[in-house]
């Protein structure tokens, strides 16, 4: 089941997504349980709640776009979909890792296209969990939340987003393995790994990160990082 939050002032607008919705979850086999809220503060609880988010940008109170940027700072996987009927937010939803942007008025043509991406990564990411043994038991990770992986020496240092660095025993190889195929991770240089959700720029032998850290990329793995990026944001977006 996906737990869908539809924040929106108008109750029309938000049972038109709600009927583009249930419409889309019939043909694609899918079970939704949809929540609707007018306003933004259903999003200022500090904790996940919804597996996916559609967002009014003008809304009474706090905006769609403050109401996003707080919910990054306790969540930053949840896929978040803005509608609005001004074109020009459509920028700005890529500061908040938007996965979705909608024209208003809601169409289930333009519904399918962006729930088609967005149902995928939901999947895939759905069993990508790193289990490591840790003295006494054992660390679980979720790939969602990993930012970089560098390696030092014969440790691995998980580099997470609003937490301490993580350090963990094993190598990049081993945490390539157990991501799987078709991940977010690729390798960029013989000890760093970097999650294409977080990439914001690549220049020359640099690759810039949402916060910031500027990574290495080293020259002959260039090639196939780009050709990676390029079909990942392809299926992302």
């Amino acid at each position: 089941m996906l737990k869908v939050l539809i924040v929106e002032d108008y109750p029309d607008e938000a049972d038109a997504l709600r009927e583009a919705l249930e419409r889309y979850a019939q043909r694609h086999d899918l079970d939704l349980r949809i929540t609707w809220s007018e306003a933004a503060q259903a999003l200022a609880t500090g904790s996940r709640t919804f597996d996916l988010v559609f967002l009014d940008i003008e809304l009474p109170g706090m905006s769609g776009m403050d109401a996003a940027t707080l919910m990054r700072s306790y969540d930053s996987s949840t896929p978040i979909i803005f509608t609005t009927s001004l074109q020009q937010y459509a920028a700005r939803s890529y500061e908040v890792d938007a996965a979705g942007f909608i024209v208003k008025p809601v169409t289930y043509p333009k519904l399918e296209m962006c729930m088609d991406k967005v149902v995928g990564r939901l999947r895939a990411s759905a069993s990508r969990r790193l289990v490591f043994n840790v003295a006494g038991g054992m660390r679980v990770l979720d790939v969602n939340d990993i930012r970089y992986v560098e390696l030092q020496r014969h440790d691995l240092v998980f580099h997470l987003g609003g937490a301490e660095p993580l350090k963990l025993r094993g190598t990049i190889r081993e945490v390539l393995e157990r991501a799987g195929g078709e991940g977010p991770l690729v390798q960029i240089s013989s000890g760093c790994l970097v999650n294409m959700d977080f990439i914001r720029l690549i220049k020359g032998s640099d690759i810039q990160m949402a916060d910031g850290t500027l990574l290495a990329l080293s020259r002959s793995r260039k090639k196939e990082v780009l050709d990676t990026f390029s079909s990942y944001l392809g299926k992302a977006f």
